[in-house]
């Protein structure tokens, strides 16, 4: 009976010693690892690709600063590198999807039709919203590939990737 505790007991100080590694590794999550501002300056062709980069580099930089502080890299369950980097990408391509799609608001048209113009513009764009996220849900990306670990970042990223998309028409089109 002894054993039995003693084991139970080392079960649980070594569960709280690895919560205690992702709790670390947590803490050297800085969203300064993705810096992507500057992709939106890029011409139209670019932004996705800058971005992408970005996330690429974000996830390769917070792997490095985990691996030289002695950290696990989390997986599984806890949040890992690849998806914390995915989703401020998606933070940031949503932001200045948001930004563009107020510009082109603020440059309505003044002429006949200009009121309906508008509305159908807000109507068309929480449209595409719905779209995007039914093209980007679990149920779709995870039916086109193999399920498992890491499915959040690649939601995010075609979350990321559309959202830029669309800024770009949104640009071309209505400016």
């Amino acid at each position: 009976m002894l054993k039995q505790i003693l084991a139970f007991g080392f079960v649980i100080v070594a569960t709280g010693a690895q919560a205690n590694d992702w709790e670390a590794a947590a803490a050297e999550y800085d969203e300064s690892y993705l810096q992507v501002e500057a992709c939106f300056a890029n011409e139209a062709t670019d932004q996705e690709a800058c971005v992408i980069a970005g996330i690429q580099e974000c996830v390769t930089d917070l792997e490095t600063v985990l691996e030289s502080k002695g950290l696990p890299i989390p997986g599984g369950a806890a949040l890992s590198p690849h998806e914390y980097c995915n989703y401020i990408g998606l933070e940031r391509a949503d932001e200045h999807l948001n930004a563009v799609y107020q510009r082109a608001m603020n440059n309505k048209p003044t002429h006949y039709a200009g009121e309906e113009a508008v509305a159908n513009v807000r109507a068309a764009q929480r449209l595409w919203i719905q779209y995007r996220n039914e093209m980007c849900s679990e149920g779709t990306i995870t039916s086109w590939h193999a399920g498992g670990s890491g499915w959040g970042a690649v939601i995010a990223e075609c979350t990321t990737r559309l959202s830029i998309q669309q800024a770009q028409n949104l640009e071309r089109y209505f400016y």
